[in-house]
Formats: structure tokens, C-alpha cells, sequence
């Protein structure tokens, strides 16, 4: 039977006189054309994630952008430059990052307990607001706004760094960690998403076109940026860019290792380091950094990383796998030291 338009339309308003959850094209600037979740309010969309709490976005915050539901959400490329196609590229990439953390890294929500945190999309830096809201401002100097899988991933990052033990700390060390967290979980991100647009690497914010032709930064070799790859007596007074370097750096050698192939760059290892790293997978090391995260301090260092990520990996596969050795290999080669009390990776003596 053959159903008039008009018709339809009104059996659809009644239907959802009550909030529904729906499945909508969002036609993206980064990722291209996606599907996305979002709630259905009588005739509109509503940027609302009814299946994963506290995540919305919004260009007048803190009211959830709202669109009659004919209007589609985004105009892709080369228009796509705008607030509305911003929130529908954010909602793409916060619902693949919490989808990355239940399925790879076993965390519930991204602040660990089923809630997440609503976004805003701004033309200009907004006046600041009490937390939690995470905020996407419009780059003048890429002409764009600043969400791409990875750089979404990175920003909601921040907040599974706080809403981990230790919250964000208090100095450049563990701001630098912070920062540097925030790559991988934005790496992470992109990599789960598999987004044939977008495609998955081991740069941060490459999409956004910046004049230079250049990511914002280098996970595999930091110093392409400017900052240093090797830990040394200068990142606890680095600004915390810089200082997130060695994180970035050791995490790729854990996941893809120095000489990996199959189209990933060779990543260098620093003077005293070992020959050589062969990496474990992203998966593998993104689980051994959530579990370092959940035994992080307020004053945490690059070597409290160390200890928790070696605790990490011999807690997930055991001390004496590839997956331990090869976290102690890649803190080496960008020179975090050894501390007494480590965790080993070697076979315990016999009679302990």
C-alpha cells in the first residue's frame, strides 16, 4: 500500500511525540558520509546520544542543536566548513572513541562509569562555562573546526585522563603526560573507526588543511614538530606539547615498533636505547596504556608510567610474553629509566 507523503510524515511526528532514538546520515567535512545516533523529537533532530549517556553537541551550548528532521545534518565537502557539519563530524567521532574504549580497552563510557561529556562547537573562544563540556572553536588558521577523528579522540582524551586515578596533575610532567594521552586515545580512536575518508595513522589533525600541509603533530617522531622524543632532564620544565612527546613516541614503537613496514613510517630510538623494537599491535599496547592509566597518581612521572604500563602488561599477558618485553623495550629506546622497584618481565626465582 502506497502511503502519501503528508501521511507518513504525520504517523512519524506521533510516533515520536516521545524522544526516540534514531540512525542518521550526518554528511561530514572530515569523515565523509556516516551514519550517527541521535534522538528524534517530534519533526526534529536533536544532537542528543540517547544510547550513550551525557554525549550531545551543541552551537549554542548548553542547548543540543536541534534541526527539523528533513534538513540533512552537514554539507560534506568542499562546503562543509560550518558549525552544524562540525557537530555531526564530533558525533561521529565520540561515538567511535566510546565505542573503541568498551570494545578495545574495556572501559565503560569515557569517564569510566557510563557517562560521557556533551560537546560545543564555537566560532569563537567561548566564555568559559563550569566543567564538564568539551569545546571545538573554529581554527582560523586551517579555516576549519577542529573535529576530525583523531583531534575529537584527543579532546576526549583529556577527560578519560582526568577520570582515571590522579585527575590531570598539577605540573608540566604530568600535563605533558596528559597531553600526550590525549594522542593516543585520538590515534586510538582513528584507528578503531577504520574510516575509508579519514584514514587511520600515526599523525594528529592532518585533515584540518593547516597552510603549512602539515599534521599538528608527529606520534612515530616528535621532533618532525619540534619536540623532543627522548626523555631527559627537560621535559619536567617543557611546556606540555613538548613535554608529551616521549609518551607519543613510546607508544608507537609499543604498537608498531621501529622498523614496522606495511606502509607505517620507521620510527627512530634514541642513543642508548636497544637496536631495535618490533611492536605488539595497536590494541595490544592501547590496552596496556588503559591499564597503566588505572593506576595512576596525582604526581605521576614518565617513570610511574613506566612501572604502571610494565604492572600493565604482565597483569594482561603475563611477564613473560612479548607483549612485557616489548613495553621495557620501547621505555628504553626513548631513555625513561629503569627504577628499582619495576615490575620484571623476567620468570620469578623458584621458592618466591
Amino acid at each position: 500500500m502506497n502511503i502519501p507523503v503528508y501521511a507518513a510524515t504525520a504517523v512519524m511526528m506521533a510516533l515520536s511525540l516521545n524522544p526516540t532514538h534514531v540512525r542518521v546520515p550526518a554528511y561530514g567535512y572530515h569523515n565523509g558520509t556516516v551514519l550517527i545516533d541521535i534522538t528524534l523529537e517530534r519533526a526534529y533532530h536533536s544532537l542528543v546520544d540517547p544510547l550513550r549517556p551525557g554525549i550531545s553537541c551543541s552551537t549554542h551550548y548548553p542547548t543540543p542543536l536541534k534541526m527539523p528532521f528533513d534538513v540533512p545534518i552537514g554539507s560534506g565537502r568542499p562546503w562543509g566548513r560550518n558549525s552544524i557539519t562540525a557537530c555531526g563530524d564530533l558525533m561521529y567521532g565520540v561515538q567511535r572513541m566510546w565505542d573503541m574504549l568498551r570494545d578495545w580497552l574495556g572501559r565503560d563510557g569515557i569517564d569510566g562509569v557510563g557517562g560521557g561529556v556533551p560537546a560545543r562547537v564555537e566560532w569563537n573562544p567561548p566564555a568559559p562555562v563550569p566543567p564538564p563540556v568539551v569545546d571545538f572553536v573554529f581554527r582560523r588558521d586551517a579555516d576549519n573546526f577542529p573535529t576530525s577523528l583523531d583531534l575529537v579522540g584527543h579532546e576526549y582524551g583529556h577527560v578519560v585522563y582526568r577520570t582515571t586515578p590522579g585527575g590531570a596533575g598539577e605540573d608540566n610532567e604530568s600535563h605533558g603526560l596528559n597531553e600526550g594521552a590525549a594522542d593516543i586515545f585520538g590515534t586510538l580512536t582513528e584507528w578503531y573507526a577504520n574510516n575509508t575518508v579519514d584514514r587511520p595513522d600515526y599523525v594528529i589533525g592532518e585533515s584540518l588543511e593547516l597552510p603549512s600541509g602539515l599534521p599538528l603533530r608527529h606520534t612515530y617522531d616528535p621532533s618532525l614538530d619540534g619536540h623532543p622524543g627522548c626523555y631527559s632532564d627537560q621535559i619536567p620544565d617543557a611546556e606540555a606539547p613538548a613535554a608529551s612527546g616521549p609518551l607519543r613516541h613510546w607508544f608507537y614503537l609499543l604498537a608498531e615498533g621501529s622498523h614496522p613496514g606495511g606502509g607505517n613510517p620507521a620510527s627512530p630510538i634514541c642513543a642508548g636505547g636497544p637496536a631495535a623494537v618490533s611492536g605488539i599491535g595497536i590494541q595490544k599496547a592501547g590496552k596496556i596504556f588503559m591499564g597503566a592509566l588505572n593506576h595512576k597518581t596525582h604526581s605521576w612521572r614518565y617513570t610511574s608510567a613506566r612501572s604502571a604500563s610494565l604492572a600493565a602488561a604482565i597483569a594482561l599477558y603475563g611477564p613473560l610474553g612479548p607483549e612485557c618485553a616489548t613495553v621495557q623495550a620501547a621505555w628504553d629506546a626513548v631513555n625513561v629509566p629503569s627504577q628499582p622497584d619495576d615490575p620484571s618481565c623476567a620468570p620469578p626465582h623458584p621458592g618466591t
